[in-house]
């Protein structure tokens, strides 16, 4: 939240501030226009518009761009001429300037001292003993899902395929989906949310648990295509979600733990050096 103050801060600083680095001018650039000694220049105003734009909408842009531009360093003369605590807003501005720097400066450590950040092993003990902690809230499967349109060749053969699949049909239903199917998904090898399985399914499904625990192959059809799921791995809402789904967020809880312990070692080592190091002195305020 504080990182977010900061750049909510700096933005609004650079409406104020972002025209008064101009006020010099810049011998090598070619100005666009200029107001109150403050300069606004083409090169600027060219790398605002994208690749590939109209005229029309460049121009557009264009405009758009430099009304703010002007509007801005109006305002931010206006305003530096009347505010009366100025330097309230440069102490506010170098508090924010030196937070940047030491949130830069740490970031920077971290990536150096961390790396890559946790090993598998060290995700995988902290999954086996957190499980609790990570149960599913919808129903995941692995499969395959097939479309094909009504009256596709040799459809008995497909369903007869996925109906009585094993690890030598993969090929063959795949084989298939290239010559006839508007859609083929295979992620046998990776758990999927059902409801995203579905949401494009005309199918519907009262008690999504007890109809996938029910049913491993699905099908149906409407005016035009036929659906095929063929279901061959679940787990349930309720269950304990698999390591492979966990895996990203156990990453993301153990590296936030990694640097928040290896920041406060950082200060406090520095700290205690310099207290050491005799850097710090503290004066006794007799009364």
């Amino acid at each position: 939240m504080k990182l977010i103050r900061i750049f909510l801060f700096l933005s609004c600083m650079a409406v104020l501030c972002g025209c008064k680095k101009s006020d010099k001018k810049d011998e090598s650039r070619v100005p666009y226009l200029e107001i109150k000694g403050k300069y606004l220049y083409l090169d600027e105003i060219q790398s605002v518009v994208p690749k590939g734009c109209s005229r029309q909408d460049s121009l557009s842009i264009v405009n758009n761009y430099v009304r703010k531009w002007v509007t801005d360093a109006l305002v931010y003369d206006h305003a530096e001429r009347n505010i009366s605590n100025q330097d309230e807003i440069e102490d506010l501005v170098e508090d924010y300037r030196k937070s940047l720097i030491i949130h830069q400066y740490q970031q920077n450590l971290i990536k150096e001292k961390l790396g890559d950040g946790p090993t598998d092993e060290q995700m995988l003990d902290f999954y086996n003993q957190n499980k609790d902690k990570f149960q599913l809230t919808n129903n995941i499967v692995k499969g395959i899902f097939i479309k094909v349109p009504l009256g596709a060749p040799k459809y008995a053969n497909l369903q007869n395929w996925l109906r009585n699949f094993n690890a030598k049909s993969v090929e063959t239903v795949e084989k298939y989906s290239i010559q006839n199917a508007t859609n083929y998904q295979y992620f046998g090898d990776k758990w999927t949310l059902f409801n995203d399985v579905v949401k494009d399914i005309p199918i519907k499904i009262e008690d999504q648990a007890n109809f996938i625990s029910r049913n491993k192959y699905i099908e149906v059809s409407d005016s035009r295509y036929h659906y095929i799921i063929r279901i061959l791995s679940c787990q349930l809402s309720g269950s304990i979600e698999p390591y492979e789904m966990a895996k990203d967020k156990i990453q993301t809880i153990l590296m936030n733990k990694l640097k928040n312990d290896f920041i406060q070692k950082f200060e406090d080592k520095l700290y205690q050096d310099a207290v050491k190091g005799k850097k710090v002195t503290y004066y006794k305020n007799e009364k």
